[in-house]
């Protein structure tokens, strides 16, 4: 599975859970991103990926663990529908959560970004595993 394929997985999973804000990949021009819905969104975005390495002389074969996350951007921090209870609901949500293909999403860090006017965005980070295989016929 590549990896937008993966992000679109994310996303159709929390637009199942979370219909009462907008859900949508990270923006293509994220200094343009307005927040314009009356209670927030969140984007999810390919962070990077670490491979382990091969000793391999031939075939090629590598774990690949990739990196994805989730941008929380709320117009509250602590009330009903801020991004406490937001980042609290997209741990339980996405854990567990495996994309066709993949192995199962695992929290490893979720952190302040900023709060401009009222507005504050987390990040919730997510890892899994997929397999990077030589491609034998290129």
């Amino acid at each position: 599975m590549n990896i937008r394929d993966i992000e679109n997985a994310i996303i159709g999973k929390l637009k199942t859970v979370f219909s009462e804000v907008l859900v949508q990949g990270f923006p293509d021009k994220p200094a343009e991103f307005i927040l314009l819905h009356p209670i927030g969104a969140l984007l999810v975005h390919y962070q990077g990926s670490n491979y382990t390495s091969t000793d391999a002389l031939g075939f090629i074969s590598q774990e690949n663990k990739k990196e994805f996350s989730i941008t929380v951007v709320t117009r509250n921090l602590r009330k009903n529908e801020g991004a406490y209870e937001y980042i609290d609901k997209i741990k339980a949500v996405l854990t567990g959560f495996a994309p066709d293909g993949c192995s199962k999403l695992s929290p490893s860090k979720d952190f302040f970004i900023s709060e401009k006017a009222g507005i504050w965005q987390y990040g919730v980070n997510f890892t899994l595993t997929t397999t990077n295989i030589q491609d034998l016929e290129i």
